[in-house]
């Protein structure tokens, strides 16, 4: 656990507010950790110039704590090599020009972990991480593009984004299952494989919200932002 120190208005140091538990058991202690390590990503980003998304830590503390061990600081190449090649391409939507930029996003979390001292100590090596994520990186691009990979989540909602609706539309989200639910099996089985004869409301997995079975944002620009090197 790390201690927050606050800093008033007069720019001394106040006393530690209650430990962080990177590696949290409850869906609460999880929220604290997760808005915790992208306050101080931001701040990571502010002070070193780098310009890659400020949502950047979300999906790999997300997946790490809800299918893997849950320690948020703790990171090894197996759990690279999983996140990346496996559930990523499970349940991530990304457009093909997009997936670089993924890469260089996990990139700076590491960095941002090791600089800001909070790579717990038994993870390996910084250096080690990120020279296998160029190992993963061919691996990651080539899974994200095999259809036979996706969740079930996420043939729904590539099968409704290539027919038009906007996912964040909840009119348009509703107006397709109404649509989907009422195609023949065999129609609903060409989009998803083998499922429920009735297709239910998409529903979070894992023990929080999942971000992955819908379309990365993009930022308000309408261009991601590049990392500055």
């Amino acid at each position: 656990m790390h201690r927050l120190a606050l800093v008033g208005k007069d720019g001394k140091m106040t006393r530690d507010t209650a430990p962080v538990n990177w590696a949290p058991e409850s869906e609460e202690d999880y929220e604290i950790a997760r808005v915790e390590m992208k306050k101080r990503f931001a701040a990571w980003c502010a002070d070193t110039g780098s310009a890659v998304e400020l949502d950047a830590p979300e999906g790999p503390i997300h997946y790490k704590w809800s299918f893997l061990d849950g320690r948020l600081t703790h990171w090894t190449r197996n759990d690279l090599a999983e996140i990346y090649t496996e559930i990523y391409p499970a349940k991530v939507m990304a457009d093909k020009e997009e997936l670089g930029d993924v890469m260089t996003e996990a990139r700076a979390f590491l960095a941002f972990l090791a600089e800001t001292d909070l790579l717990d100590a038994d993870s390996e090596p910084i250096d080690m991480l990120l020279a296998h994520l160029d190992v993963v990186e061919p691996h990651f691009r080539r899974n994200m593009a095999d259809p036979s990979l996706f969740s079930f989540g996420k043939r729904l909602w590539t099968a409704a984004a290539a027919e038009g609706v906007q996912i964040d539309d909840p009119e348009a989200v509703e107006a397709f299952m109404v649509d989907f639910n009422a195609r023949t099996k065999a129609e609903r089985e060409a989009v998803l494989g083998r499922g429920p004869a009735v297709l239910p409301r998409p529903k979070a997995t894992g023990r929080v919200t999942a971000p992955g079975t819908r379309p990365r944002p993009k930022p308000s620009s309408g261009k991601r932002r590049k990392h500055k090197h």
